[in-house]
């Protein structure tokens, strides 16, 4: 922008050009300022908030920063300087503003003062550095009511706002001595506010973390310890370049359908690009060509971290490039690379969200497809349900029916999971926190409970027998579940024998998605373990899921669990290709998995197959709960004893039990407050801890358990 800055005029008591040969000499100007605007060069976030808080009458400061385009690695184990500068800039008084997009070299400096009187003129002298421009003194007669306006400055010259360098250098600016509502001032807070507008892209700094604050109910300094915790971009690099490899991958690359049998139609159709259909016999031609083979991808890396490529270079063990800023890859190498790398293969759903993508072997696989016909999804079914029924054939269960509703939930989690970026989606539209909608899963049990075996099961049903393997405990920590966020994959990573400690450890997950913007697809987790519950946060993030079953040792059941898992079996295609014709809705409740059951039912009608009893219609761990049933169970201990104090309850229990008290306070879910003081576990919402154990009969003995507890309260 452009505009006329009036010499001759009365908006102005003076303006000259000043030398500013130290800090203190540039400084000074801001004393008993109560407002700045200001467009500068500052490394340091730190140094801004030091500067406001020793101004005793400064009221706001706003600050566009023209060298550094992200000040988050600033902030890296500084939780204290992250959260005083959040609380500042919400409440309006400290505003950073980032320029993302451009390096901005103007120094521009917007002073509005506390008072009405203008001390550097008090006696009549300016510092010998300073040189005023020669002005008609009869423009001031007319300015008697500017003089009642409230002072200004404006600063525009060399000096950043800070103080390094400062000892071996000197500045120079020139500044205008005005008033807050003059014509002059007016037009620089249009110069100051077309550098903001034109430079910063992502609003005010600090503004995402505000935002995570307020969506999660996690304590401020555990959302801000997070926050602070590595080193974090605006823009997930690496992410994006697998992004970008992805899409040149599924345009170039022939699209066919995972064939999982031999009855399946030959003439099944597949997607090939015109490319592909014109690029002849150029396999001798050199990499990175324009007639070199389609299925070989190059990419620019100009401009990219140095730890980002080196991660790419990686790609070199599997007949793939980088040099001179360009990565060359194949399908393949890019597909060994992410399983080596990562431990998990490439799945995403196509940007029309219409298909879902697997890249294994070179290979682009369309993993949906709709059901071909009623008998064939018959007999799809049956054979899950009779890998369920070997609970019955070769297990040992109190309760055989709850042990296969939690099988049969775990699975439909496993269906869902591949599909839960779109999920993420349309909840960010409604404002609902993800880190709470979409559930982890936890599945634990007794050694000998066939969880491990149940993985390699539903990882071939999603990968059309390609992948069994889960990943190892020992593979998994905090860089690991960060660095599996830019994989750009929504394919489940599936963790075996995990201990609850090192599940508790992994708080990355508490906001796992809070950088997700849907660019880059994040992969869900599963972890199986032999321990029971983890942590209050991670429970509060996850479906729990019990298998009590004990699998004797049988070489037949070995052999049949062994043959159902490499049949190969086509209903998560089908049921893919259901789920993604359907719409998602908000429920009532807050089951994530609502329209996954409703697929399956679809499925089941499709094969007119009656639905199995065991089969979760609501979330398995409600219906089947073994926490309630251990809860229930109190009532044959007569040395269990029920109290009341005020609106709680307290319900003591003998110095034998003193190691289970933990166990039943885990059971109830999160919504019953239980709090533990010696032997007594104290009740504090007994409405809800009610309504959890179920109404019962009055046949029923467990309800003396109930009513001498309800009774307890209303005396």
């Amino acid at each position: 922008m452009k505009f006329d800055i009036p010499i001759d005029t009365a908006e102005t008591d003076s303006n000259y050009v000043e030398i500013f040969k130290s800090w203190r000499s540039f400084s000074d100007l801001f004393d008993d300022a109560k407002r700045m605007r200001v467009v500068t060069y500052c490394d340091s976030p730190e140094f801004i908030l030091d500067l406001f808080e020793d101004l005793d009458e400064l009221e706001s400061l706003e600050v566009v920063v023209g060298d550094v385009d992200d000040y988050r690695e600033r902030l890296i184990e500084k939780p204290d300087l992250a959260d005083r500068l959040e609380r500042l800039r919400r409440e309006g008084k400290l505003v950073i503003y980032l320029c993302e997009n451009k390096e901005v070299h103007s120094k521009l400096y917007l002073i509005e003062y506390a008072d009405t009187t203008d001390e550097s003129d008090e006696d009549g002298s300016e510092e010998d550095s300073q040189m005023t421009f020669d002005y008609d003194d009869s423009s001031k007669t007319g300015a008697t009511d500017e003089e009642q306006a409230s002072p200004a400055k404006v600063i525009v010259g060399s000096p950043n706002l800070s103080r390094n360098a400062w000892s071996n250098q000197t500045n120079v600016g020139v500044v205008y001595d005005t008033t807050a509502d003059s014509d002059l001032f007016a037009d620089f807070e249009d110069l100051y506010q077309d550098h903001r507008n034109s430079y910063n892209n992502g609003g005010p700094f600090l503004e995402d973390l505000t935002v995570q604050l307020e969506q999660s109910d996690d304590d401020r300094e555990e959302v801000i310890k997070l926050f602070t915790e590595g080193a974090v971009g605006t823009q997930d690099e690496l992410g994006e370049v697998h992004g970008r490899l992805a899409d040149h991958i599924d345009a170039e690359v022939e699209t066919v359908d995972l064939v999982l049998d031999e009855e399946r139609d030959d003439e099944s159709p597949t997607h090939e690009t015109e490319s592909e259909a014109d690029a002849g016999d150029n396999e001798n031609n050199e990499p990175g060509l324009e007639d070199a083979p389609q299925d070989r991808i190059t990419l620019s890396l100009r401009g990219y971290d140095e730890s980002t490529v080196d991660t790419l270079s990686q790609m070199s063990d599997f007949d793939a490039t980088v040099s001179n800023n360009t990565l060359t890859t194949t399908p393949d190498a890019f597909q060994r690379y992410a399983q080596q790398v990562f431990d998990v293969p490439t799945m995403h759903l196509g940007k029309g969200r219409d298909q879902l993508k697997f890249h294994y072997d070179g290979t682009v696989y369309r993993v949906t497809q709709p059901p071909a016909d009623p008998q064939r999804v018959d007999d799809a079914l049956a054979e899950i349900e009779a890998y369920f029924e070997t609970v019955d054939d070769y297990g040992n269960s109190n309760n055989p029916t709850a042990v296969k509703a939690h099988m049969y939930e775990a699975l439909l989690w496993f269906f869902w999971a591949p599909f839960a970026n779109r999920q993420a989606a349309f909840y960010r539209e409604h404002g609902i926190n993800l880190d709470k909608a979409l559930p982890y899963l936890y599945v634990f049990g007794e050694s000998n409970g066939g969880k491990g075996t149940f993985c390699r099961f539903a990882l071939s049903l999603i990968s059309g027998n390609r992948v069994e393997a889960p990943v190892d405990a020992d593979e998994i920590g905090k860089r690991k579940v960060r660095n599996l966020r830019s994989v750009h994959t929504s394919f489940p990573v599936v963790v075996d024998d995990i201990t609850k400690q090192k599940v508790n450890s992994l708080d990355t997950l508490r906001n796992y998605w809070s950088g997700w913007t849907g660019e880059t697809s994040y992969p869900m987790f599963a972890f199986i373990s032999n321990d029971k519950r983890p942590g209050e946060w991670f429970r509060n993030r996850a479906k729990i899921l019990r298998f009590d079953v004990n699998f004797m040792t049988s070489h037949q059941g070995e052999a049949e669990v062994n043959r159902l898992i490499d049949t190969e079996n086509s209903i998560f295609q089908w049921f893919g290709y259901e789920y993604l014709n359907r719409d998602l809705e908000l429920g009532e409740d807050s089951d994530a998995l609502r329209e996954v059951r409703e697929t399956m039912q679809d499925l089941y009608e499709y094969a007119d197959r009656s639905l199995p009893d065991y089969f979760p219609s609501e979330p398995a761990e409600n219906a089947y709960d073994t926490g309630r049933e251990r809860w229930r169970n109190l009532i044959d201990r007569d040395d269990v004893t029920i109290t009341r104090d005020g609106d709680t309850l307290h319900v003591t229990f003998p110095e034998s039990m003193n190691f289970e008290l933990h166990e039943y306070k885990r059971d109830p879910p999160m919504t019953v407050r239980i709090e533990k003081r010696g032997l007594d576990l104290v009740v504090k919402t007994p409405d809800e801890f009610f309504d959890w154990l179920g109404e019962t009969t009055e046949t029923d003995m467990r309800e003396s358990f109930l009513s001498r507890a309800r009774s307890v309260l209303k005396r």
